[in-house]
């Protein structure tokens, strides 16, 4: 069976990125010099980009 989104890539990234909360978290430790927190960040922004590509 195959599955087809019919929605935007836009709307179904929108729905699961995460918060803006928590980038702004990860800005603060990052200028604290703990960089973790923004590479966690970033690599669930990146799955959301694979899970739901540009067309």
């Amino acid at each position: 069976m195959i599955i087809y989104h019919t929605e935007d890539y836009r709307v179904l990234r929108a729905k699961v990125y995460p918060p803006l909360a928590d980038l702004a978290d990860a800005l603060y430790w990052q200028a604290k010099g703990d960089a973790s927190k923004m590479a966690a960040y970033l690599a669930r922004c990146d799955a959301v980009k694979q899970r739901y590509p540009k067309s």
